[in-house]
Formats: C-alpha cells, structure tokens, sequence
C-alpha cells in the first residue's frame, strides 16, 4: 500500500519501512549522505522526524560505535532553540535517530524564496542559533556541520537540528571518507582543512558563515567548485558586501582563520545582548516569545496535522472534572511555544519585519543589534495589592471541589486536596468553586503544589479563564524535577497552542517539596491581550502577553498531568487555594 504524503512531502516508497519501533512511518522528508529521514507518529499521535541510517554505514562497526556515542550525547542537549532528540534505535538494524518534527522552511528554502532576512529577523536569528550551540556545548558536543539546511525556521523561532551526529561519519584519517564529504564546502571552518582538531570554536566560524548567508543571501566564501569554496574558506577574507552593518564586527571576529581569536558561544551571546551575564534559558524564551516566524506553509514548507480536541474519546467529559485537554509531555522534553503575537507580514507575504523585543533597549540603557536585555534583569515579585475573592485550605471534605475524601483520583485526603493522572487519564483538571462570569477580570491565584509521586516529567500546576466545558484554558505547569515549566493555551477551535516553555524554574524547591505557585492573568487593552505570569515561590518564571484571540474571562482551577511514560502514574496534593483580585 502507498502513503500518500501531501503537497509537501514524497510518498514512501515500495522498500521503505512502514513503522520502526513504536514509531510509525507515514511520508519521506528528505534523504542525505548518511541516511533518509521520514515523518513519523509516535503511538499518541504526535507528528517526528526519523533518520534511518544507511545500510552500508550500520555495517561498519566502527560507524556504529560512533553513532552510539554521539546519539547518547546529543540526547542530553538541552531544548534551548533545538529540536531535541527523543528516540533511537542504536543496537539492531536499521539504525535509527527520532527528534522532535520541526514546522517551518529551512534558512536555506527561506532565503531562497524571499530573500535575505531584514533587520529583527535577522538578529533573531544571530541570537537564536547562537542560544542553541550554547546548548549543544554545554552538553560537551560540537555540531561539525552547522549550514542554513540544518536551521528550521518555525513558528517559535529558529531551531537547528541535526546537532552532533554528523561525527559518526568521520575516517580515522580525517575528514573525509570515500564518496562522503563531512560538511558542507561553505559552511566548514578552516582548521577541518587543514587537518586540525575540530572544537566549540568551529562551530562558531560556521555560526557567523550562516548568519552572513542569512543577512545577504549569499555565503561568505561562495566559489563555483569545491577547490575554489575550499581555498577562499582557508585564505580569503568573507565577503559580507549588504550585512547589517550591526552585525558585521560581530561576524567577522566569528570568520577569524585561527580559531584561538574567534569569540566563544557565549561571548557571542554578550556581545549581541549588550549583557555580561547571560543566560542561554533566559535568551530562549526571549526569542520565542518575540519572534513572529514566517509565513506559514508555503512551497517548501512542512505541515503538521492539527492539534489533538481537547475532549479525546473516552476521556471524563464532567463539568467539574473535565480533562483539561493537553496531551501528556514526550519524554524529557516539554513541545516549544507557539507564537503568541498574530504574525506580520512584510510586502508580498516575506518574513515579517518587526523589532524582535520592542522598547527594551530603551528600559536596559543598552541597544546592541536591536536587541534588549531585559529577559536578563531581575523579574519583578507577584502583585501585592489584592482582594481575595475566595479561599479553601481543604480543610472540610465538602468544600465545593468534588470527590469527598480521597479514595482514587481525586478528593480530598489529609487536609489537602489531590489529583491523579494516569494512562487512563494522563491529564485531570479540577475547576473551583468559584467560577464563570464574576471571576475578575486581573486576577492572582495562588496554591501551595507537591508531586507527591511520578517521573520526572510529571507536571502540575494551575489554570485560568476556563470556560464552562472546558474547552478553553490558560494552564501553567512545573515539572516535578524543576527542569522546566510550560504555558498552555486551550483555544477550542484553534486547539492547542504553547505559549511559554522556559528550561529552568527559578525558586524550584525539588525532592517532593511542596512549592508555592501563582499564576497572573490580567485582560488588557479592553480585552484584546491577556498578560499571563508565573511564580514559583516568589520568583518569576513566566511573562508573556496573548493577543491572538485571547480567551473570555472563567475559572480558575488545579492540573496534573502524566509524563511521557502514563504507565507511571503521577499524584499532586493541592492546598491554600486563593483567588484574588488584583488592585490598581
């Protein structure tokens, strides 16, 4: 049988697998020197990309030991601006890689359609890539082919993938092996040419030949043959004729033949910030929540289904107990944002051209390449002028949530109130008492949080401006190993969207403590934006704003959800429940 892929995917072809693993094969995306990577489904249904590796390759031991080690390697990159490994099949054949299915064109496809990128986009882009080799060398790996083919530009930003792997490839005698260049002649640093050692600082030579490519539309060391691209990247200065003149000091020092005098990773991320001290999470998050992305599928450009209802067959469909609706996170890792501003376009469609964080620079006192530091200062405490509209210790079993005491999952047990979620429901909400059109319309609520029991990918959290059915919801939830925090958007119709998923949780106290969570949501504008914030014990981790059709104003409520693995079930206690309205 064949699968018929759409307008932007090839059809498997007859010898093609149908499902490798647990995963199950539905199109071709691309096919390269190492392998043909395919669109998969994992068995909830979410949409990834899996590289299979060439026969020929998986038949070389030594191929396979070091594909082993640079797999194992790269699962531990962290998600800042990344599309992160989350499977492998690394013993019996085929050999094979799955990481997270990235939405959008390629730098590469991009700049071809629409030309080069235009000021923001462009510094988005320098401090986006730059975010994710931060990452990948902070999980002790060099990405050894860095080029605009391996930077996708999604909705949240851009996202460089196939970080690592391309070192499986290498020959003991150096960088080539019969029939296979490693790299892409443009992109390679010259010390790969010379026989050198490749290091962090290889990456950045290809970080700063991507941005010129980007901000030109042309590669720095362009050459009509192989030996002529090979001798201007080991002797010729760049040439970087239209690059933003903002950038150009910054990508020269990156294009320095020796790499002892290039800047590193986070010396680049200083000198485009304007900021010392910077935090690659905190530069993440800044990123994706300013970047408005291209203009969704056009020629080039990947699809993905959907997103899942909110109301999955023979999920609880209660008032009261309602699922919440969002599918459990993969395993350690939690989906990056979705855009939460409506894009702008340019002329005819292009990339959009708005400042990347407006007015920050003017707060800061810095402006470096139009962008502000002010994911950097210090976030400022909930608000303190409040009423409280409503209260619940759970001290009483007859309160108002449903349940009476504890038996299974949920009620109330041992002066707390406690929800569970498993593979039969891997996401339980519970809405308070207190509910619908008097709820205000800038309010703080407020409970003390404990995951009593579940994976470290097990979250819980708070919610608000749910509607009646359920079917709409601003939630934000904390990991129960503080490696991540997540802004959810239900929006009926329009489905599931991610608003915020910074890596780090500031003021997270682990081992099963409790945590005290606040969520602000504030309408704005008369309604047209939603501010939306979170505390973990006083210290902020989220500040984002939805004017993307924000959501009506209704309850707030308690969430848990399963990790990855539902089979393992995941327990959260609730107490000192507080609605209150937010003054002045």
């Amino acid at each position: 049988m064949t699968t018929h892929a759409g307008e932007n995917f090839d059809s498997l072809q007859p010898d093609d697998p149908g499902e490798l693993g647990p995963y199950r094969l539905l199109a071709r995306l691309g096919r390269g020197g190492m392998g043909t990577v395919f669109l998969g489904e994992d068995p909830s249904g979410r949409r990834v990309a899996v590289k299979v590796i060439n026969r020929e390759l998986a038949g070389e031991a030594a191929f396979r030991e070091r594909f082993r080690r640079e797999v194992t390697a790269a699962r531990q990159v962290r998600r800042f601006c990344t599309a992160p490994v989350i499977g492998a099949e690394l013993d019996r054949d085929p050999l094979y890689v799955v990481t997270e299915f990235i939405e959008g064109p390629s730098l590469d496809r991009a700049v071809a359609d629409r030309g080069a990128l235009p000021g923001s986009d462009l510094e988005g882009l320098a401090v986006g890539v730059a975010t994710a080799l931060a990452a990948i060398h902070g999980a002790g790996i060099v990405h050894r082919d860095l080029k605009p083919a391996n930077v996708l530009l999604s909705s949240t930003g851009p996202r460089v993938i196939d970080f690592g792997i391309a070192r499986a490839l290498d020959a003991a005698e150096g960088p080539t092996r019969t029939g296979q260049l490693v790299g892409t002649p443009s992109y390679l640093p010259p010390e790969l040419l010379r026989g050198e050692p490749i290091t962090p600082a290889s990456d950045v030579f290809s970080w700063g030949c991507v941005v010129a490519f980007a901000g030109t539309g042309k590669a720095p060391f362009a050459g009509n043959t192989v030996p002529q691209i090979f001798y201007r990247v080991a002797h010729d200065a760049p040439v970087l004729d239209g690059l933003d003149p903002g950038l150009r000091d910054i990508v020269t020092a990156a294009l320095d033949k020796d790499p002892r005098n290039r800047p590193t990773v986070q010396e680049l991320l200083a000198r485009l910030v304007g900021h010392a001290d910077v935090s690659p999470a905190r530069l993440a998050e800044t990123v994706q929540a300013s970047w408005h992305g291209p203009q969704p599928a056009g020629p080039g450009t990947t699809r993905v289904a959907p997103p899942p209802t909110l109301a999955a067959p023979g999920t609880e469909t209660t008032r009261r107990d309602a699922p919440h609706g969002f599918p459990p996170p993969p395993p350690a890792t939690v989906t990056p944002p979705a855009t939460v501003t409506p894009p702008a376009r340019g002329p005819g469609g292009g990339v959009p051209r708005k400042p990347l964080v407006i007015g920050a620079a003017a707060l800061a006192g810095v402006l470096v390449v139009g962008l502000g530091v002010w994911a950097l200062l210090g976030p400022d405490g909930p608000p303190d002028k409040l009423a409280s509209t409503f209260s619940d210790t759970f001290a009483s079993s007859d309160s108002g949530w449903g349940g009476g005491t504890f038996a299974s999952q949920y009620g109330y047990k041992n002066g707390r109130y406690r929800l569970e979620a498993d593979s039969s429901t891997p996401f339980r909400g519970r809405w308070s008492p207190r509910e619908g059109k008097d709820m205000p319309s800038r309010v703080l609520v407020t409970a003390t949080v404990t995951l009593v029991e579940g994976p470290p990918d097990a979250q819980a959290g708070l919610s608000c401006r749910a509607n009646d059915q359920g079917e709409t919801q601003y939630v934000f939830k904390v990991r129960k190993d503080g490696k991540g925090a997540l802004l959810l958007k239900g929006g009926g119709d329009l489905g599931t969207k991610n608003l915020a998923t910074p890596d780090s949780v500031p003021g997270f106290k682990g081992n099963g403590a409790p945590n005290k969570l606040q969520i602000a949501c504030e309408e704005q504008d008369k309604g047209k934006k939603v501010r939306l914030r979170l505390w973990v014990n006083g210290e902020q981790v989220i500040d984002t704003t939805d004017s993307d059709q924000p959501l009506d104003n209704g309850g707030a409520g308690l969430d848990v959800t399963a990790g990855g693995n539902t089979t393992v079930k995941a327990v959260a206690d609730f107490d000192d429940f507080d609605i209150s309205k937010i003054i002045g």
